[in-house]
């Protein structure tokens, strides 16, 4: 990819018709290809891609044509709230129209009215998916009989969501998203579906694509300053809500920029802030002011506070919360995939105390925080110490306790980046993604209520989250991707 400024809606189209020759050197050089091998099927491994693409049979049919976030149904759990306006129901119905006309369309109309739809609501389940469907297809797992939905298909359907979603980002429409609390993911989650599929993508939408890509990760450098949980004193800011895993997401943007864009004027202090905010988002008390260097930089110089525990325990939403957790698993993790397929080292900030948390997730007995749970663990084990597939955490868990996807990508990364040396044999991060396949299979072959295997990972009242499906699809993808690549 090349650096494109300064295109706004209006100018793409000049832009286009005069450049045709610069804008296809974007998915060109050598520095941006994806260094793909082929890898070994293991048991293991073929019963992921199984789970993978039932999921992809629900994305592609159900949630395509029927059960998005746009559509109300009081007895989902993928509410926005219960009583829809005729102006919100108009949203949707003209949004839900598109996709299942998606032949006929051009673009597909996007939700992207903050009065009518929440932003979060409309773009995040559509970066999950781009992500999913535009992975199977590139790295050859994508099961057309399976899914019921052709290869041919299932690119265009991708390819089309991606540039109708990129074309209305907001430095493309003047009216359009971006530049939000959580848009740097949606923007990564997009970004890197276009990456995958970049030598199919006319090059109008290209130019959508980069414009959204530089211009979140400019919002990520010089707009958005690093929060802390506990400041460099130990007070406590954010009671209750660790930042970690936000400023995780928000940095992955600039992983995804630096590497596409390595001509970019920009592209080296992307890098660096990147690199800071994984350290950051990671930090202990104890890294406050510490002489630590992680990639050549002095943590403590710029450190000013922590967001997890000494122990390796996050608290959000006021729980010592495993879904957070694993979900900061996920957040790092995105650049960690992101400098493999671009064939990168991957800095050591990607990891930096990943370990502490992978620890306290087999380790730390829970009666140390609520003496009812006492003896157990957030990854269960039985009665003689054995590890099971279970879950558990101090207290309710706000949003479900069946994000078994999530666990199996933190056990998956834990592995294959070695954070799990200083556990004893019995519960390596192996033996942990083993038992929470099994109980992701377990989800995914259940009948719904017409008893049908639908490929869906919740059925109603299991998940509290209007994302959720699709992110645990996205877990699952990034999984394959760390083993493989």
């Amino acid at each position: 990819m090349i650096r494109i400024r300064n295109f706004g809606r209006k100018t793409c189209g000049v832009i286009v018709a005069i450049s045709m020759a610069l804008l296809a050197s974007c998915g060109g050089s050598e520095d941006t290809d994806i260094y793909l091998e082929t890898p070994g099927v293991s048991e293991s491994e073929a019963q992921l891609v199984e789970i993978m693409n039932l999921n992809l049979r629900y994305i592609l049919n159900y949630w395509w044509n029927e059960d998005k976030i746009y559509v109300f149904d009081r007895t989902s759990s993928y509410l926005y709230h219960e009583d829809p306006t005729d102006e919100e129901i108009e949203e949707i119905q003209k949004s839900t129209d598109t996709f299942v006309n998606w032949q006929e369309n051009d673009y597909l109309y996007i939700c992207i009215s903050e009065e009518e739809i929440s932003h979060e609501n409309a773009i995040r389940p559509i970066a999950h998916a781009v992500y999913s469907i535009a992975s199977a297809l590139k790295f050859g797992y994508y099961d057309e009989d399976v899914i019921g939905v052709t290869e041919e298909d299932a690119k265009d359907m991708s390819i089309k969501l991606i540039a109708s979603v990129a074309k209305v980002y907001k430095a493309n429409d003047d009216n359009g998203w971006g530049e939000l609390w959580q848009s740097p993911l949606w923007a990564e989650n997009i970004g890197f579906a276009a990456w995958l599929l970049w030598d199919e993508i006319p090059v109008e939408d290209r130019v959508y694509i980069t414009n959204m890509i530089i211009a979140e990760a400019d919002f990520v450098l010089y707009d958005y300053e690093i929060p802390y949980y506990m400041d460099a004193g130990g007070n406590i800011v954010y009671k209750g809500d660790t930042k970690s895993e936000e400023i995780a997401w928000t940095a992955k943007i600039l992983a995804l920029a630096s590497t596409l864009l390595p001509e970019d004027i920009n592209n080296s202090e992307w890098e660096q802030k990147l690199l800071r905010m994984l350290i950051a988002a990671m930090a202990t008390p104890e890294d406050v002011g510490s002489n630590k260097v992680v990639d050549g930089i002095v943590i403590g110089d710029f450190l000013e506070g922590s967001n997890i525990n000494s122990d390796g325990t996050v608290i959000n939403h006021g729980r010592y919360h495993i879904d957070y957790m694993t979900t900061i698993y996920e957040e790092m993790a995105e650049t960690i995939v992101v400098y493999k397929l671009a064939g990168k080292e991957v800095p050591e900030a990607a990891t930096f105390n990943l370990d502490l948390i992978y620890n306290a997730l087999v380790n730390v007995d829970l009666g140390v925080y609520d003496s009812s749970v006492d003896g157990h663990y957030f990854y269960e084990r039985d009665s003689e110490g054995n590890p099971t597939g279970e879950i558990t955490m101090p207290g309710d868990n706000d949003w479900g306790m069946s994000w078994y996807a999530s666990c199996y990508l933190t056990d998956v990364t834990a592995h294959v980046m070695g954070l799990d040396e200083e556990i004893d044999e019995q519960y390596k991060a192996s033996v942990w993604a083993t038992l929470h396949l099994e109980k992701v299979q377990e989800q995914i072959y259940r009948e719904n209520e017409d008893g049908e295997i639908t490929g869906q990972f919740f059925q109603d009242d299991e998940n509290n989250f209007v994302s959720g499906e699709l992110f645990q699809a996205h877990n699952l993808v990034e999984a394959y991707i760390l083993m493989n690549y």
